[in-house]
C-alpha cells in the first residue's frame, strides 16, 4: 500500500504578509513619535546657536528629510522590538537617503548620520547580545551625538565642545524614557530607569527654579510611578514616551541660561 504524504508549506513572506505588516503599524501613533522625535533634535540646536556669533544658515532639505525618516524608522523598530522583516525595509530608507547627501555634506557628517542606523541593524542580531541595557546606552549616545550634532555644523559651520556638554540632559532624557522599550518587564526595568531618572532629576535640579522646572520634575516622577510600573499597550508605548522625553527636554534646554 502507498503512503502518500502531504508536503508541509514552508513559510514565505509574501506581499500580503509584508502589507499585514505595515498595516498592523499604529500610524498615529507613528506621527506623534516623529512629531516628537523631530523637534528634539533640531529645536536644541537652533536654541542653541542664537547665542553664538553663528555663521549663515544652510538650508538643507535633505537633512530634514532624513531627520524624518529617521524617526519613523525608530518608532518602527522599536514598536516591533526588533522582529519582523519589515524593519529592515525601514532601515535600508535611511541608509538610501545618505546616499543622495553624500555630495551636500562633509564624509565625517555623512559617517556620523550613517552610525544610528547602522547600531540599529546591528542590535537586531540577538547573537551580539544588544537588546538590552547595552543597547540602550548604544541607541541613547548615538541618537544624543548624530543629528544634533550635524544640525548645530550645519547652522553654524562649526563646532563646540561647550555645545557638546549641554548634550548631557539628551543623553539622559533617552537612557531614562527609553528603558521600557529595550527592557520591557521586570524588576530590571524598574531599577534602571530608577537609576537613570535620578540621573536626570538631579540634572533638572540644577537649573532655575520655575514652574517649568516642576513640570519636568513631576513628568520624571510620573513616568517613573505610573507609565514605567505599568504594561502600556504596544501602539501607545513609543509614543507616549517619546511626547513625554520631548516635553521635558525641551524645558530644561529652554531654562538653560
Amino acid at each position: 500500500m502507498e503512503q502518500q504524504t502531504q508536503a508541509v508549506p514552508t513559510p514565505q513572506i509574501t506581499r500580503e504578509s509584508r502589507g499585514r505588516q505595515l498595516t498592523a503599524i499604529p500610524w498615529f501613533s507613528a506621527m506623534l513619535s516623529v512629531s516628537a522625535q523631530v523637534a528634539i533634535w533640531w529645536i536644541y540646536p537652533s536654541i542653541y546657536s542664537k547665542q553664538l556669533s553663528a555663521g549663515q544658515w544652510q538650508n538643507n532639505p535633505q537633512l530634514l528629510t532624513y531627520s524624518v525618516f529617521l524617526a519613523l524608522t525608530i518608532f518602527c523598530v522599536l514598536h516591533r522590538q526588533f522582529k519582523g522583516f519589515i524593519n529592515y525595509i525601514f532601515l535600508l530608507i535611511p541608509f538610501i537617503l545618505l546616499y543622495t547627501m553624500y555630495q551636500e555634506m562633509t564624509g565625517q557628517q555623512i559617517v556620523l548620520l550613517a552610525l544610528l542606523p547602522a547600531a540599529l541593524v546591528l542590535i537586531h542580531f540577538r547573537w551580539l547580545n544588544l537588546q538590552n541595557i547595552l543597547g540602550l546606552i548604544l541607541f541613547s549616545g548615538l541618537s544624543t551625538l548624530s543629528l544634533p550634532v550635524v544640525i548645530f555644523y550645519q547652522q553654524n559651520t562649526y563646532l563646540t565642545t561647550p555645545f557638546l556638554l549641554s548634550l548631557l540632559p539628551l543623553l539622559l532624557s533617552y537612557l531614562f524614557f527609553m528603558t521600557s522599550l529595550f527592557i520591557p518587564r521586570g524588576a530590571n526595568k524598574r531599577l534602571t530607569a530608577l537609576a537613570f531618572g535620578i540621573m536626570l532629576l538631579l540634572n533638572i535640579l540644577t537649573l532655575p527654579w520655575s514652574i517649568w522646572t516642576l513640570a519636568a520634575v513631576l513628568i520624571l516622577f510620573f513616568t517613573w510611578l505610573i507609565l514605567i510600573n505599568l504594561n502600556l499597550r504596544p501602539r501607545f508605548r513609543m509614543a507616549t514616551f517619546s511626547i513625554l522625553q520631548a516635553i521635558t527636554v525641551l524645558i530644561i534646554f529652554l531654562q538653560q541660561k
